[in-house]
């Protein structure tokens, strides 16, 4: 091999290394700051755990939930990016049986629009770090 073709060589693979890593460093980016939520849910000023606790950013699809618990408490498992979330309920979370399926159940005492992404009229903010949100629900 002459000093000509291995300069050639070594400039070809140089050239290749310093383009793949330029194309794998396109694809990175900074992730979003996120935030944990913990909060409680009432309707009409009493703790309310009949239902789950849905959390969806309708600009980027991010969505969240989890059970309520006893006392109205709830708290995400995992902490979601920074954002503002439309915050509605779902029916909670039934383990599965051998046998037919349970019907869900959607408690009729809360107003419907409650139920629902698109009408429900509570919004959260979450912001980097901890998170404290307070749900109230109220009857028309």
């Amino acid at each position: 091999m002459t000093q000509k073709t291995f300069t050639s060589i070594r400039s070809t693979f140089l050239l290749s290394a310093i383009a793949c890593l330029s194309t794998l460093s396109l694809g990175c980016s900074d992730t979003p700051p996120v935030g944990t939520v913990e909060g409680t849910v009432s309707l009409n000023g009493k703790p309310y755990d009949d239902a789950a606790v849905m959390f969806l950013d309708s600009s980027t699809g991010q969505a969240a939930g989890t059970d309520i618990g006893d006392g109205g408490q709830f708290a995400l498992k995992d902490p979601i990016p920074s954002g503002t979330y439309n915050v509605y309920l779902a029916p909670k979370t039934v383990p599965m049986e051998e046998g037919s399926p349970e019907a869900v159940k959607i408690d009729e005492s809360v107003p419907e629009k409650y139920w629902n992404e698109t009408t429900t009229d509570i919004q959260a903010v979450v912001s980097e770090g901890e998170n404290s949100v307070t749900i109230e629900l109220m009857k028309s």
